[in-house]
């Protein structure tokens, strides 16, 4: 993207759907996050990887991309927490661009995540730090809720051994 481009698309009130491993994986390039938000962009993160999908790799991806563009640190962070701004962006511009509410409230959807406390990342945190931590430091999800059913326990999807199961079966039918 130009930077007029991207301060086109900042404006306009388009969320950016970004999908840095993806990207990476594809040689896609680095999405000019930095001057995106400058300009008052929003985005969102997925996971649609074939590689990992993890909504945390995302994110520091994202950071990351940028820190080795730019040759800065704390480059997305607005000079407080990076992993804070990082994850709230994200939840902000998902919610947007869902056309949904975010945060604890009655009548929002109840997606929430937990955080595995015994982490070391996690020793001696609090507050925004602890979303530093969780960007910032891999296995540090606990678990996960989708509209208030739990999906992810102890860090493994609830489907987890069906899945793999059904995907070693198919690219053994495929492969053979």
């Amino acid at each position: 993207m130009t930077a007029e481009e991207t301060e086109r698309l900042a404006r306009s009130g388009a969320v950016a759907g970004l999908c840095p491993i993806t990207e990476a994986d594809l040689g896609d390039g680095i999405f000019p996050a930095v001057a995106f938000v400058a300009a008052g962009g929003r985005y969102g993160v997925g996971s649609d990887s074939n590689v990992l999908i993890d909504a945390a790799e995302e994110l520091r991806l994202l950071e990351y991309g940028q820190r080795l563009q730019r040759r800065g640190r704390n480059l997305l962070g607005r000079g407080g927490s990076t992993g804070d701004a990082l994850w709230r962006g994200a939840v902000a511009g998902g919610a947007r661009a869902l056309g949904a509410a975010s945060g604890i409230a009655v009548g929002n959807a109840a997606d929430i995540v937990s955080l595995d406390r015994d982490h070391p990342a996690f020793v001696a945190r609090g507050g925004a730090a602890l979303a530093d931590a969780l960007v910032f430091a891999r296995g540090a999800l606990d678990c996960v809720w989708r509209r208030g059913a739990k999906v992810v326990s102890g860090g493994r999807h609830a489907a987890r051994d069906r899945v793999a199961r059904r995907y070693a079966e198919t690219l053994q039918r495929l492969l053979a």
